[in-house]
Formats: structure tokens, sequence, C-alpha cells
């Protein structure tokens, strides 16, 4: 197989930020078409990454061009659309996160994938970091013996975005959906991805769009609801969820809250035999009865690098891809069974 042919769908900050950058640079791509509604932008990073051909909509880049894999960066709403035209053209995708809003189409997308024979990846990023992928190793080897407790917590002070991020028709719901998303399925995938039983839930929205004073915020490339208008999403949430095995996992999200800033994205797991955490990174056991912390020594990479570099592996040798859609299916699960529950009061049994 020569060059691998690929397509854009989204110019927004992630695409910027980690597609288009990692596919202009790998020696086995070529990165020949974008597609978005702005034009502007889209030309811009057209130049900015030579990419010769520039299209308004998705339908008319697939149907012009040959691709043999697309990325697909839009809002939370279109991912699942947009990555069942491209699947069902014979093309594989790779699909920002979250995967979709509602179990019911991501599984519908996990099933045309596997129907189709077509690689299908979610842009879990933080899998692809060197940290996540010591302590997989670790956790994997069974030095941590009965797993059976899990923390995942990313709670920021300010940090809620302008943007389509807080209008719930464009990202189907706030913090929970865009950076929960990640903590959930890093910890889910660390602790061996066990099938989950009942989910506990709390979403609120706390403190809004507040009126903080001398601090910048993240800023969506796009103009919409720039000045948070619409903010229908919540702002922190939290949940307890079993799973089959006995694991439970405690998990916390915030943009804003009247707390300590905490923004490193950080998981602890506790075994019977030891216990590792990712931020710091470090693993916690007894040595002849005496009680150790190791730190581990490990190189930081670019996981937005790895990733794509993935991606493309698993497209030449047509290999399931570490983070898959089905995979991707069974968070957004995870995700509607909290926000079910919060709207019952009560717990949700899966």
């Amino acid at each position: 197989m020569g060059k691998i042919r690929v397509g854009v769908i989204g110019v927004g900050s992630i695409a910027e930020a980690g597609h288009f950058p990692n596919y202009a640079k790998h020696p086995d791509v070529e990165l020949v078409a974008i597609a978005d509604v702005d034009s502007q932008r889209a030309g811009l990073m057209a130049e900015k990454y030579g990419v010769p051909k520039v299209y308004s909509t998705a339908e008319d880049m697939l149907a012009n061009e040959n691709l043999d894999a697309v990325s697909v960066c839009t809002w939370n709403c279109s991912h699942v659309p947009l990555a069942e035209l491209v699947v069902k053209l014979g093309v594989d995708v790779l699909v920002e996160k979250p995967l979709g809003l509602s179990y019911a189409d991501t599984s519908r997308l996990a099933e045309l994938v596997r129907e189709k024979g077509q690689v299908g990846m979610v842009g879990m990023t933080h899998r692809y970091r060197n940290e996540s992928q010591a302590l997989k190793r670790i956790v994997d080897s069974g030095a941590l013996g009965q797993i059976y407790y899990v923390k995942a917590q990313i709670l920021r002070q300010r940090g809620t975005p302008t943007g389509w991020f807080t209008d719930i028709s464009k990202s189907g719901g706030g913090p929970l959906m865009d950076i929960g998303v990640h903590v959930l399925d890093l910890a889910w995938w660390l602790a061996g991805q066990p099938e989950p039983t009942s989910v506990s839930g709390m979403m609120t929205k706390g403190l809004g769009n507040y009126q903080t004073q001398m601090l910048g915020r993240w800023k969506s490339s796009v103009s919409h609801n720039q000045d948070l208008a619409i903010f229908d999403v919540e702002d922190f949430a939290s949940a307890f969820i079993r799973f089959k095995n006995g694991i439970c996992l405690q998990l916390e999200v915030s943009w804003a809250i009247n707390g300590p800033q905490d923004d490193e994205l950080k998981v602890d797991i506790f075994g019977d035999k030891a216990g590792v955490s990712l931020s710091p990174l470090r693993m916690y056991s007894e040595c002849a009865g005496v009680l150790t912390a190791a730190d581990l020594n490990i190189d930081r990479n670019n996981p937005f690098e790895r990733e794509i570099s993935h991606f493309v592996s698993a497209v030449k040798d047509r290999t399931e891809p570490l983070s898959s859609i089905s995979q991707g299916a069974e968070i957004v699960r995870i995700l509607e069974a909290i926000s079910l529950s919060s709207q019952r009061g009560e717990e949700v049994r899966l």
C-alpha cells in the first residue's frame, strides 16, 4: 500500500493542534483535502499545511476525492452522522471525542464499522501518552493484584471555554463531554475496560457564566456563542460507577468550581498488592514489609503524534486500533447513564 490519502472534516482548534500537523509530517500520509463550512479558516489551514483541495461540505469532498481515511473534527452532535457517511463509502475513520451524544447512535456506528470491515478509531488522546502506556503495562502485568477502586478527576477553578461548548445542541453537555470523557476513558481503559452495572451521577450548573476578572479562558476557533449567551450545560459533574467484576470508579470533573485548582488529569488505581497514580506518576506497594512509593522514570511524548501514527498504522495494516469505535460507544453509554441518573436523582442500572 502506498501513501494513505487523508481528508479532514472540520478545521477547528483540535484539527489544527492534533490532526493537521501530525498528518502533514507523517511519511506515509498524503493530506489531500479539507471540508468545512468556514471557507476562510479552511483556506488558511490548507495554505498552512499544504492541502491542495478545500470543500464546503463533507459530501462534496467524499464524492470528489478518492480517500483512504478521514478525520472527523467537528461539533460533537455531528460526529456520528459524518462518521457513518464516511464508513458507508468504504473509508476508514478517526472520530474526535466524544464519539457521539447517545449510546444508540454510537452503537449503531460501531455495528456499521464491523459490517463494512473498516478501521474505526476514537481520538482518546490520553491513552497515547507514555505515562498512560507505562501504567497500563504495570496494571496488565498483574502487579497491582485485585483492583477494587479507581479515582478519576480533573477540576478547574475557572476554565469554562467560550463558544459552542456551552450550547447543548452542539456539544451534548459541559465538562463531562469535554474533559470528563478523557479522564473517564483513561481510567476505564487502565482498569481493563470492565463492564458497568450501575451508575449514580450528579450534574449541576454551579457557577455558570461567571464574571471573574483578570483571568484568561480558552476560546473556540468558531465564532458561535463566544459571549456564552447560550449556557444550558453543567459546569460540574460527579459519578460513582460500579462494574461487574467488583471494581468501583469515582469520577469528578469541573470547568469552574470554588475549590483548589487541580487542572491535571488524575487517575488513581488501587489494588490489594499495589497501587498506581498518573499524577504524580508513581507506584505504591510494600517491600519486605515496608511501605514504598516509587516514581516512574518515563520520558514524555507528543500523544497527538502517536495517536495519528497509530491510526495510520491501523489503516495500512488493517488492524483494530487501541481506542476503537466500539470502546468509544461504551464510554458514551456510561456518560449517558450519568446524565440520566442526575436527571432522575437516583442510581441507574445498566
